[in-house]
C-alpha cells in the first residue's frame, strides 16, 4: 500500500477555501431555514448569526491591530470585516469608509453576491448588520457607538450607507 502525501497550500488557498466552505455552510442554513421556519424566526436566525461573525471577528481584529474606541478605528475595524476578510474576491471591493471629524460613514455598493441574496432570501440586512453584526463588531473596542442606518438595499436603495458616532 503507498501513502498519500496530502498537497501543500498557500495560506491563500486556505484562506479561499475556508471562506468559500463558511459560506456554502451559511447559504444552506439559509436556505433550508428559509423553507422550515417563518419570516420573524428566520431573521431572528440571521440576526444571531451576523452577531456571531461581528462578535467573534471583532475580539480578534482589535487585539491585533490594536484598535483604540475611537470612530476612526471602528471605522477602521468595519472595513477590516468588510473590505478584506468578507470581500475578499477583488470584485467585491466595493466597500469603503469616511471620516468627517467623529462622525464615519461606512458605504456597501451592490454587487451580485448581494443581488443573489436579495432574489432568495428574505434577509432584512439593515436589521442583522447596523443592530447585529456591526454592534457585536465594535463592542469590543469598548465605547459606546451609534450605528444608523442611512441607506439599505432590502428598502430598495443601491447601497447600504451607514452613519457611525460614538455615544456619550
Amino acid at each position: 500500500m503507498e501513502m498519500l502525501v496530502c498537497p501543500a497550500m498557500s495560506v491563500d488557498d486556505k484562506y479561499r477555501t475556508l471562506y468559500a466552505a463558511l459560506m456554502g455552510v451559511f447559504n444552506d442554513i439559509a436556505q433550508f431555514a428559509t423553507s422550515n421556519l417563518d419570516r420573524q424566526q428566520f431573521q431572528e436566525l440571521v440576526n444571531a448569526a451576523m452577531h456571531g461573525v461581528g462578535w467573534s471577528a471583532g475580539k480578534r481584529l482589535v487585539k491585533v491591530y490594536r484598535l483604540k474606541p475611537t470612530v476612526e478605528d471602528a471605522m477602521r475595524l468595519l472595513l477590516l470585516l468588510n473590505n478584506e476578510s468578507l470581500a475578499y474576491l477583488p470584485k467585491l471591493k466595493q466597500i469603503y469608509a469616511e471620516l468627517d471629524g467623529e462622525v464615519g460613514y461606512l458605504t456597501i455598493r451592490r454587487d451580485p453576491w448581494y443581488d443573489w441574496y436579495f432574489k432568495h432570501l428574505p434577509i432584512n440586512c439593515e436589521e442583522s448588520c447596523s443592530r447585529h453584526e456591526f454592534v457585536g463588531l465594535v463592542s469590543h473596542l469598548g465605547g459606546n457607538f451609534n450605528i444608523e442606518v442611512l441607506e439599505s438595499l432590502p428598502r430598495g436603495d443601491e447601497r447600504c450607507r451607514f452613519r457611525i458616532t460614538k455615544g456619550k
